[in-house]
C-alpha cells in the first residue's frame, strides 16, 4: 500500500463491529495491551452488552449502579433511553468511541449501537491561591489543572450569554482540549480570527501546557516581549476579556493566555482596581521606578564610576575610592560577577522547596555579598548597586526576560562608552518597543485621550468610561454616569 492509499484509508472512518463479541475484539486490538483498560462483556435478558472504561478515570459506583445493574434487570425491555439513568451521547464511528474512552468516559455497546456516558472521577487539585499572584485585597482563588473547573470559575465572573467557549482539540498523541474564550460583543474580531487560524494550523504530537501554545502563537520568537499575557486568576482573565482580548485555556494547566498584551499592562495588577485611586497610583509609580532601577542601576553606576567621576560629590567620591581600594577586579567586572551570581541564586530558589526557596535567594545573596566583600574580591558599592537592581526586579516579575537582558546590555554599554553608551541603549530599547506589535496592535499604544486614564496612572474607576480603543473596535463604552433620576449622562 503506497502512502497516498494509506492516507485515504486512515482518513476513512472505521465502522463499529456488528456484534458484542466482535466489538470486544475490536477494542482489544487497539487498547488491550494496557492493563488499566477495563473491557467487560455480559449478558442481558435480550442480548450481550459490552462496557469499556479506563480504571482510575471513572466513578465505579456510578458505572455499576446506573449502567450495568439496569441492563441486567429481568424487566429490561431493550430500550436504553428508559434504562440508563445517566445522560449519554451516541457514538457513530469507531474513532469517536476511542476518543470518548480516552477522555475518561464509559462506553457501552448494545444492539449494534455505542453509547458514551460522562462518569469521570479522577484526582484533581483543589482551588488555591496561585503563587506569584497573591493579593491583599481581591479574590484569592486561582485556576486549576481541570479545564471544566476553570470554565465554571470564569462563568461565575461573567454571567452573560456573550461569553463564548470554543473547543479545539490539538495534538496527534495527546488530543489536548484547548478552549478559545472571548466576549462576543466586545472582542477584537481581527485578533480572534488570527488566533483561531493559528491554533487550527498547529500540527504536533502533544500540547502539554499553554507554554507550547505561546511559542506556536508568538510572531517573533526572539523578541523580548511576546505580546501574550499569562495569568492563573479568573478575575484577571475576566478583566482582560472585558477589554476585548482573547483568552486561551488548556486542559491540564492552570495558566491561561490572554491576547494581545500591551507593554503597560505588565506592570498592572488586579489589586490596583480594587484599591482606591491614590493607593493604585502609588503602586504603579513604585513599579515604574522599580523597572527603571532594575534595568539602569548597574549600567549607570559603572558608567559614572569609570568615565564620569566628576559627576559625583567629592565626599562620595572619596568614600567610593576607599571602599574599592585593594579589590582586584574592575567595577564592571564586579558588577557582572555579582549580577550573574544573583540570577543563579534566584534560579536555585525557584527549584528548591517552597519553604526554603525564598531564604536561598535572600539570605544566599546577603551571605555571598558579605563573604565576597570580606575576601576583598568586590567592593561594598558594587554589592549595593546589584542589590538595588535585584530587589527592584522582584517587583516587576512579568518583565523578567526583558529586565535581565537589558540590565546586562546597559551594564556592557556603560562599561565601554559611559553615559553615551547608556543613551545609545535607551534609544535601542525604545526603538524596539515602538516597533513591536502584538497581533497587529502596537504594544505602546496606550497614549490617546481615553487610554491614558488607565496607563501609567489610574483615574477613578467612574471616570474610565471607555475600553481601550486600540484593542476594542466597537462597543467601546463600558460605563455611564447616572443623574439623580437614574438616567444615563452622555
Amino acid at each position: 500500500m503506497n502512502e497516498q492509499t494509506q492516507a485515504v484509508a486512515e482518513a476513512k472512518p472505521k465502522k463499529i463491529a456488528s456484534s458484542a463479541a466482535r466489538f470486544e475484539k475490536q477494542i482489544e486490538e487497539v487498547l488491550g495491551k494496557s492493563f488499566d483498560v477495563v473491557i467487560y462483556r455480559f449478558k442481558t435478558v435480550l442480548e450481550e452488552a459490552v462496557i469499556i472504561y479506563i480504571d482510575g478515570m471513572v466513578n465505579k459506583d456510578l458505572v455499576d449502579r446506573d449502567i450495568i445493574k439496569p441492563l441486567k434487570l429481568q424487566d429490561f425491555n431493550g430500550d436504553v433511553n428508559l434504562t440508563f439513568k445517566i445522560p449519554f451521547i451516541k457514538a457513530d464511528t469507531f474513532d469517536k468511541v476511542l476518543t470518548s474512552i480516552l477522555d475518561g468516559n464509559a462506553v457501552v455497546y448494545y444492539n449494534k449501537s455505542v453509547y458514551s456516558m460522562d462518569v469521570k472521577m479522577f484526582e484533581k487539585r483543589g482551588v488555591e491561591t496561585p503563587p506569584g499572584e497573591e493579593v491583599n485585597r481581591g479574590p484569592k482563588e486561582g485556576f486549576t489543572e481541570n479545564i471544566g473547573t476553570n470554565m465554571s470559575m470564569l462563568r461565575r465572573k461573567l454571567k452573560t450569554t456573550n461569553l463564548i467557549f470554543e473547543k479545539i482539540v490539538i495534538g496527534k498523541q495527546s488530543n489536548t482540549v484547548i478552549v478559545l474564550t472571548y466576549l462576543d460583543n466586545i472582542v477584537n474580531r481581527d485578533v480572534l480570527d488570527q488566533v483561531r487560524e493559528k491554533l487550527k494550523k498547529i500540527n504536533t504530537d502533544a500540547i502539554l501546557e499553554t507554554g507550547y501554545l505561546e511559542q506556536y502563537l508568538e510572531e517573533k520568537p526572539f523578541s523580548l516581549f511576546s505580546g501574550i499575557g499569562l495569568s492563573q486568576k479568573p478575575d484577571v482573565v475576566a478583566m482582560r476579556l472585558l477589554n476585548g482580548k482573547v483568552a486561551i485555556m488548556c486542559d491540564g494547566t492552570p495558566h491561561v493566555l490572554t491576547i494581545p498584551e500591551l507593554f503597560i499592562e505588565t506592570i498592572h495588577t488586579s489589586e490596583e482596581y480594587y484599591s482606591r485611586t491614590i493607593q493604585a497610583n502609588i503602586t504603579r509609580f513604585l513599579k515604574i521606578l522599580a523597572l527603571a532601577l532594575s534595568i539602569l542601576t548597574p549600567g549607570v553606576a559603572v558608567a559614572i564610576i569609570t568615565f564620569h567621576q566628576e559627576m559625583l560629590p567629592f565626599t562620595f567620591l572619596i568614600t567610593l575610592i576607599q571602599a574599592t581600594q585593594g579589590t582586584p577586579l574592575t567595577e564592571a567586572s564586579e558588577l557582572f560577577f555579582l549580577a550573574i551570581m544573583f540570577e543563579l541564586l534566584k534560579e536555585a530558589g525557584l527549584r528548591m522547596p517552597k519553604i526554603i526557596g525564598a531564604s536561598i535567594t535572600i539570605v544566599g545573596g546577603l551571605v555571598l555579598g558579605e563573604t565576597a566583600m570580606r575576601a576583598g574580591i568586590v567592593g561594598a558599592p558594587s554589592v549595593i548597586f546589584v542589590a538595588i537592581a535585584s530587589v527592584a526586579s522582584l517587583a516587576v516579575t512579568n518583565l523578567n526576560e526583558f529586565g535581565i537582558v537589558y540590565r546586562f546590555i546597559f551594564l556592557f554599554l556603560g562599561s565601554i562608552m559611559g553615559i553615551l553608551g547608556i543613551s545609545v541603549g535607551i534609544v535601542i530599547m525604545l526603538t524596539q518597543l515602538v516597533s513591536t506589535e502584538a497581533f497587529g496592535i502596537p504594544i505602546l499604544a496606550t497614549f490617546n485621550k481615553e487610554e491614558v486614564k488607565d496607563s501609567f496612572i489610574r483615574y477613578p474607576l467612574k471616570e474610565i468610561e471607555f475600553r481601550p480603543s486600540t484593542v476594542v473596535k466597537y462597543n467601546l463604552r463600558r460605563s455611564r454616569l447616572k443623574n439623580e433620576k437614574g438616567e444615563s449622562i452622555l
